[in-house]
């Protein structure tokens, strides 16, 4: 086929230049050809125009310079340049066109040779993603695709639905494959897809680049950071900043409920007396009685009752649930926890009943 191509190419293009020799040949015979200015320019006085041994007219013609065989010879080699030319030009377009051709059939045969890819049906995956798919993955994972890639995916879909297999979708598993497998009509080239497989890996390993936010988005700075433990489905190992930043780590072990060296009742005391304190403001101010004589009583009444609640569920998750973390060597289970919650009341009662004493004699304006 690339030989007849050339053929025909070439006899085209032979006619062509045989055509415009000819066309120049009888053109140039005349004695008007490419002689514009003889009838128009600047004429030679008339005691020269008779020399014309002595002086050649500027405006003289293709003929009387080269002759006819001049101007044919150099028909000729510009048609015979012109052919060159464009042969070359056509023989690497189709050097390129059969180097992907042999390209393709080289990744046709190879992928004929793995089973899951063989008469893959086209609802798994469009040919030009699995193209996109199989350039961005080694050929030595063809046949054994890593997990956190997806040709993985790929393979797990084949193996599942097909010819000969099943061919009945469910929804959850189309729209986990819509999901999972790139969508090509969004990706410009083979790198944006490397970039989402190299972003998909980070946050499988808990990781995440770091980015600050600026006038017109967010500026990675080019940090990785790690805000997952070592199970990437532990809820309870998400680390963040606010929790594991050396500030909050501090702030969180000064607060009554973690600081080393306190004894139970030191420590309920502590937090019932910030908690009463605090908790009558609200209702003070803000409730249905806040512009009565009447407002920091009922404060006071409303934060005794929560304080009250409060120590009754933590007696209750005490008994029950029996934590330790409090307990002496030799006490009895979720003894040292009780111990705290009682003291919690009492601290709490207090801490609203000097809040109380003091809206009292200062007042609550």
């Amino acid at each position: 086929m690339v030989a007849t191509a050339m053929r025909e190419f070439l006899n085209l293009t032979t006619a062509l230049t045989v055509v415009a020799v000819c066309a120049c040949t009888v053109l140039l015979t005349g004695d008007v050809a490419f002689t514009a200015g003889l009838s128009r320019g600047p004429q030679l006085p008339s005691h020269l125009s008779g020399s014309s041994s002595l002086v050649r007219s500027p405006f003289a013609s293709a003929h009387e310079t080269l002759g006819t065989k001049g101007v044919l010879c150099y028909g000729m080699g510009f048609g015979v340049l012109m052919a060159l030319g464009r042969g070359l030009l056509s023989q690497v377009r189709v050097s390129r066109q059969a180097t992907s051709d042999i390209a393709v059939q080289d990744k046709a045969d190879v992928t004929d040779k793995i089973a899951y890819l063989k008469d893959i049906p086209r609802t798994i995956v469009e040919k030009d993603a699995l193209e996109l798919i199989l350039k961005n993955t080694p050929k030595d994972q063809w046949e054994n695709p890593p997990e956190d890639s997806y040709l993985y995916t790929v393979k797990a879909y084949a193996e599942m639905y097909g010819p000969g297999k099943a061919t009945k979708m469910g929804w959850w598993d189309y729209y986990r494959m819509k999901i999972e497998l790139p969508d090509t009509t969004r990706l410009e080239s083979e790198r944006e897809l490397q970039e989402i497989e190299e972003w998909e890996k980070l946050m499988m390993e808990g990781k995440i680049p770091f980015a600050v936010p600026g006038p017109s988005g967010y500026w990675f700075t080019g940090f990785v950071t790690q805000w997952k433990g070592k199970e990437p489905f532990a809820g309870d190992q998400v680390i963040t900043l606010t929790e594991n930043g050396l500030f909050a780590k501090q702030f969180l072990s000064n607060m009554a409920f973690y600081r080393e060296g306190l004894k139970p009742w030191q420590r309920g005391l502590e937090i019932g007396m910030a908690h009463g304190y605090f908790l009558i403001g609200p209702f003070t101010s803000l409730g249905p009685l806040r512009n009565t004589p009447e407002a920091a009583t009922v404060g006071l009444l409303c934060g005794c009752a929560i304080v009250g609640i409060v120590s009754i569920g933590g007696l209750l998750f005490g008994s029950t649930i029996k934590p330790t973390r409090f307990d002496k060597e030799g006490d009895k289970p979720a003894a040292g926890f009780i111990e705290m919650i009682n003291w919690h009341a009492i601290g709490g009662l207090g801490g609203a009943g000097f809040a109380h004493a003091l809206i009292t004699v200062f007042g609550s304006g």
